[in-house]
């Protein structure tokens, strides 16, 4: 079915200059008619369906006939690889290079050519259109872009949070930005998963981190607005919520929405805020005969936005555990696991405690970071350091059979505590990338 809002953006700027909003961090560019959609998330639900869009992205058919699909990196909230192999072979699909991973990937699933840009070179993707792009300084993951003719330019940032001096080189290449969607919300599991002492002091310690670290990145949101100086700034990758059934749980209440986003700019930064729209899916920018055109379905106060959402998710059935099937063989398991450990480098002090709910039994897997085997146990080891992971039940279920620890950490279907409480990239990669 189509969508009467894109139908509206086309007939005002299909055959001109717009950007159209299909929710998260997606981003449909027409530029002189050319249609260039980024980060389109069309028939997936990232990690394992524990996240859900709202307001839901918007999908339509006609993302099947635009010119180039565009997309930025490997996270499965900007990565659909069912919907990629299906585009038709004239759809231009771009990525960004100097990644290997990404680009053996996604050579590999979706099966078809794909069009490797050098990053911060100004890549001529259409006759008159042009793509320039700069990767993360660091994680090997992320890159934005612009994208831009002689008439609109578009920052895509994704999720992708760069420094001041890298967020300039776009400036210098196209001076004047339309819109920049520009990413600002913190989502990732610390602190809000994390267990402290249930005490005073460990309470207001867990509070202190949120609000540090959800203020630092709204506050890079306005740094780099000022830098990009658009003339609209739309709050990216923030509507994007765990699917647990309560928009006011924990992680949920932490990350704050567009709304919230705007509020907070107006609070701290009034001038910058001037910039700031909270566009949502469905809604749209672009120059028209008049000028430039703005149109914004809905607006919504931050309590009426999360009240629409907290109806929208409790509307929504809940992922259960799988029961079906044989038991899991947990040697085998233990053994692919341990093969996994191998050659992992360096001895680190700490176990990782894994303690899981399977099938109402407690099972807990215990992993020494000094001699990297993991084993079954009744107790866990005392008197040395240890990350200690609580899993529910489905992610107890998808980790013993068979998903990597890293999809694991996607769901948010956990909890941790540190003693010491420290933070350790060495074991934490290991997390990510081994277990």
């Amino acid at each position: 079915m189509t969508n009467p809002q894109l139908t509206s953006f086309y007939q005002r700027f299909g055959a001109g200059n717009g950007l159209f909003y299909p929710g998260h961090a997606s981003a449909l560019v027409v530029l002189g008619g050319k249609k260039i959609l980024f980060d389109p998330i069309v028939l997936s639900q990232p990690y394992d369906n524990a996240w859900v869009f709202y307001p839901p992205q918007v999908v339509d058919p006609r993302w099947y006939e635009v010119d180039a699909v565009v997309v930025s990196h490997i996270h499965q909230d900007h990565y659909d690889v069912p919907f990629l192999s299906k585009l038709k072979p004239e759809v231009k699909l771009i990525i960004v290079g100097d990644r290997p991973g990404f680009e053996s990937d996604i050579k590999e699933k979706v099966g078809r050519e794909v069009t490797v840009v050098p990053p911060e070179t100004v890549n001529e993707i259409f006759p008159g259109v042009k793509l320039y792009a700069i990767n993360h300084e660091s994680n090997g993951i992320d890159s934005s872009a612009i994208v831009y003719n002689d008439r609109f330019c578009v920052y895509h940032g994704n999720d992708n949070y760069l420094q001041p001096a890298s967020m300039r080189k776009f400036t210098q290449i196209n001076p004047h930005i339309n819109v920049a969607c520009v990413p600002y919300a913190y989502i990732h599991w610390y602190p809000f998963l994390m267990e402290y002492d249930d005490d005073i002091e460990g309470k207001a310690h867990k509070e202190r981190e949120r609000a540090r670290l959800v203020n630092h990145y709204m506050d890079d949101f306005l740094n780099n607005v000022e830098i990009l100086n658009p003339d609209v700034a739309i709050p990216f990758g923030a509507n994007l919520l765990i699917d647990d059934g309560n928009m006011r749980s924990d992680i949920n209440m932490a990350v704050q929405t567009p709304v919230e986003l705007t509020d907070y700019a107006h609070k701290v930064r009034p001038e910058t805020a001037r910039r700031v729209q909270p566009m949502l899916a469905g809604d749209y920018y672009g120059i028209g005969p008049n000028g430039p055109e703005l149109t914004i379905a809905q607006t919504y106060e931050a309590e009426s936005y999360r009240d629409d959402a907290q109806e929208f998710l409790a509307s929504r059935p809940q992922k259960t555990a799988s029961v079906d099937g044989p038991a899991v063989d947990m040697q085998q398991f233990l053994a692919k696991l341990n093969a996994r450990l191998q050659d992992c480098g360096a001895p680190i002090d700490n176990i990782v405690r894994m303690d899981m709910d399977y099938r109402g039994d407690k099972v807990r897997v215990e992993i020494d970071c000094l001699t990297y085997q993991a084993r079954v146990v009744d107790q866990f080891t005392e008197g040395r350091p240890y990350h200690h992971f609580k899993l529910d039940k489905v992610a107890s279920s998808d980790w013993l059979n068979g998903a990597s620890f890293l999809e694991i950490l996607g769901t948010r279907r956990f909890t941790l505590k540190r003693v010491p409480d420290l933070y350790m990239p060495d074991l934490l990669r290991l997390v990510n990338t081994v277990f």
